[in-house]
């Protein structure tokens, strides 16, 4: 998959803004004495995982963070229970019968990732919520409003936080000193997970250091970089709580990872669509684009190498389009899609399907009947611009990398009481 480099400036332009907060909190982990390779019962985010993925994973280890996290694809034959409260009873279950153990300290947890080539860094704690008007959390894509009600009733039936967003912001090393003094002690956690990736994670309980960080992270910005749909859950619940009369409580942060990109950068990826029922043979290219056959290399189908371009294919027979005229960089290839092509050729929403995958994408496509739309990677600039300005771009209009592993560090609101 083709990336791209990322740096972000995110600090406010005055001090009246909110401060970004991160703060401490008892984590609950999976317990190696219950289920022995912690690695093994990791996966990827939620977003990411196809039916295939999620066997593979539930093969190698029946407790798998998969089945608190997608309990609408994981079946059950012996129960009929809402997806949603069985995956909070086999919660429940696993914290009585110690599979899942809770820290005896509240925390910040430096957690470092990577596969040899890269290797990411950052904080975890429990973001204070911030509307979009206070320009504290950025985000820069809209959401799905299904997605949103799935893990908002995930989360509500859990009352606890599976899985930490990611975040970026520009500290040009300013917790750098913190974490380097953290990650020089052993580490709580030591695991290689199934895609061969290294995960260690640290804690940080000192009320000098935990004090330092609040005060260095305050005056930032951060952008959201992966999990839109988790933080717009993350306000509903809080939004729910203050209808019905509730006072400050667990409700009131979520779960996050926040990364230094001036330390740390991550890259960025294309998210691809497939639509179905749409034939490659009949498609036309609307005004403004230019559309000509392509034969890929090894008669494998790749993402395009530049902007304003699209690879078409439903699995046999490939095709580029092209933007003609000169490209405004205002608009990204994902506005293009969504804005006019999509238009043009009468699909709805409905029938579009998103993967970070060429392979997902090419999958997904010929199993509905349909085509794959490979897209190049989104720019930073273009991310930067939109969330600056108080945009919003199309959904899945990025893709932040490498992404973190989930069940390695998990929220309980009743640890919190």
């Amino acid at each position: 998959m083709s990336t791209v480099r990322c740096s972000v400036t995110l600090q406010h332009d005055t001090p009246s803004l909110p401060p970004l907060r991160l703060r401490p909190f008892p984590a609950m982990r999976y317990n190696p004495e219950t289920v022995g390779d912690v690695g093994e019962v990791t996966s990827p985010p939620y977003d990411v995982m196809d039916r295939p993925m999620i066997d593979a994973l539930l093969k190698a280890h029946p407790r798998n963070i998969v089945r608190l996290i997608l309990p609408r694809m994981v079946s059950d034959p012996v129960t009929a229970d809402n997806p949603y409260h069985r995956a909070a009873k086999l919660l429940e279950r696993w914290r009585s019968q110690q599979v899942l153990v809770t820290d005896p300290d509240s925390a910040l947890y430096v957690y470092e990732y990577g596969d040899g080539r890269q290797s990411v860094c950052g904080l975890v704690g429990t973001l204070d919520l911030r509307k979009r008007s206070e320009r504290v959390i950025l985000p820069h894509e809209d959401v799905i409003e299904a997605i949103v009600a799935d893990r908002l009733a995930m989360l509500t039936a859990s009352e606890a936080n599976l899985e930490p967003i990611l975040l970026v912001y520009d500290g040009h090393g300013a917790t750098a000193d913190i974490i380097a003094k953290t990650r020089a002690r052993s580490p709580l956690t030591d695991v290689r997970a199934a895609d061969g990736t290294v995960h260690r994670l640290w804690s940080i309980t000192d009320p000098d250091d935990l004090g330092e960080v609040r005060d260095r992270l305050a005056p930032h910005q951060a952008l959201i970089a992966d999990g839109h749909h988790r933080y717009a859950t993350y306000l509903q619940l809080r939004q729910r709580h203050r209808t019905i009369g509730d006072g400050p409580g667990p409700w009131d942060r979520g779960l996050a990872l926040l990364i230094d990109q001036s330390q740390c950068p991550l890259q960025l990826g294309a998210i691809h669509r497939s639509v179905s029922e749409l034939s490659l043979t009949a498609l036309q290219a609307p005004a403004g684009f230019e559309l000509s056959p392509v034969q890929p290399l090894a008669g494998t189908a790749a993402a395009p190498t530049r902007r304003g371009a699209f690879v078409l294919t439903d699995g046999s027979a490939w095709a580029e389009l092209t933007r003609c005229g000169e490209r405004d960089d205002a608009v990204s290839d994902a506005e293009l899609l969504h804005e006019q092509l999509l238009v043009a050729w009468g699909v709805g929403e409905e029938r579009v399907g998103y993967h970070h995958t060429v392979e997902q994408t090419v999958r997904n496509a010929h199993q509905d009947g349909g085509v794959a739309v490979l897209l190049h990677p989104t720019t930073v600039a273009e991310v930067m611009a939109v969330a600056r300005a108080g945009k919003i771009m199309p959904r899945k209009s990025t893709s932040f990398g490498p992404k973190p592993r989930m069940g390695l560090v998990m929220r309980s609101f009743a640890d919190e009481a």
